[in-house]
């Protein structure tokens, strides 16, 4: 029997937790290539953690979705999601509305109206993570029941200036190329359109060492039918769209804030060397808006960045290394719940 093909979404809950008090919702944004099959084992593994010390009233969601355009199912399947490839922006607005949706969902069936939500975004997803708070926070200037957010978790983020990262000098030109990610789309299905799915996922395990499930899903999204083009489309725009810094106060905070416009708490976690990320911009966005965790009282109301210096953790963190982040990025889920609550 053939593998079935990567999920198009992941939800881990309890479903027997009913007429609870309150319900958290951790919402995981995906990097490029937005398939978040990528992810299974570090949600799981996230999920099992928070999971473990969780009161009895409260319950816990973790959920995740391939971005549009990534699902790499039938056309049936994927017939309501509207014709590719998406935009970087359309992606933030249709993760948006796919969190709403979601916690009306949750609303319903886990039998309360004090649903939150905390999102976590690898590579891009941080950047579309922080377009998510901003565009709630200016839905909730007009509408009372705006989700609200009580905390963001970036992994690996490319939030300024990816093009100045060594893979982003690299592809920046190619995306000035006529029809780029058409053609190298039509030609990537060409050479893989005979060669069957377990044959190519062996393939790349072997030339890339990839463990099994990343290996076969990572197969899934080269045959996949519009996986490659909207990849490149997706990623033509962050060249141009990831530039500079232009979020306000509302996201990075205020020394003395307003307890209604109050920024919401968040983490970052940067690689020591990143081929998405340039040092000199990270370093930049570090000392112009975040503050290590041991900084003094004064500054509590920056966000928390931090560069991972003794792990040696990677980007494509989720491909051999989503437990060990899990754990990591855990303890500050629970601290934000725990936070949230007090």
């Amino acid at each position: 029997m053939a593998p079935p093909l990567p999920a198009s979404q992941i939800h881990l809950h309890d479903p027997s937790a009913t007429q609870v008090k309150r319900a958290y919702i951790i919402y995981f944004i995906t990097g490029n290539p937005g398939l978040i099959e990528y992810y299974r084992t570090f949600l799981t593994h996230l999920y099992g953690l928070l999971t473990q010390s969780s009161p009895s009233t409260t319950s816990i969601h973790v959920f995740g979705r391939s971005l549009s355009g990534f699902e790499a199912g039938t056309a049936t399947e994927n017939q309501g999601n509207g014709d590719g490839p998406f935009s970087l922006q359309e992606q933030i607005s249709r993760s948006q509305s796919a969190i709403e949706k979601l916690v009306g969902d949750v609303q319903e069936k886990d039998g309360t109206q004090d649903v939150r939500v905390i999102l976590m975004g690898h590579s891009v997803g941080s950047f579309i993570l922080l377009e998510v708070i901003r565009r709630v926070k200016e839905k909730a200037k007009m509408e009372r029941d705006a989700v609200r957010i009580a905390g963001g978790v970036c992994l690996f983020p490319t939030v300024t200036h990816i093009a100045k990262s060594d893979s982003g000098r690299k592809a920046t030109p190619l995306f000035t190329l006529p029809y780029f990610p058409f053609i190298a789309a039509t030609l990537a299905h060409a050479l893989t359109f005979l060669l069957p799915l377990s044959l190519a996922s062996r393939l790349i395990q072997r030339l890339l060492s990839f463990p099994p499930n990343a290996a076969h899903t990572t197969a899934s999204f080269v045959k996949s039918p519009h996986g490659v083009h909207q990849a490149l489309h997706m990623a033509r725009d962050e060249m141009r769209e990831i530039t500079e810094d232009t979020w306000s106060t509302e996201i990075w905070g205020l020394s003395s804030p307003n307890p209604s416009s109050a920024a919401v708490p968040l983490r970052f976690l940067f690689a020591q060397k990143d081929h998405w990320v340039a040092s000199s911009t990270r370093d930049e966005l570090m000392a112009a808006r975040g503050r290590p965790e041991s900084s003094h009282p004064s500054e509590a109301w920056k966000p928390v960045m931090e560069i991972d210096c003794s792990e040696g953790w990677e980007h494509g963190f989720c491909i051999r290394q989503s437990i060990p982040v899990a754990e990591k990025v855990g303890d500050w889920v629970r601290a934000m719940i725990e936070g949230d609550a007090a």
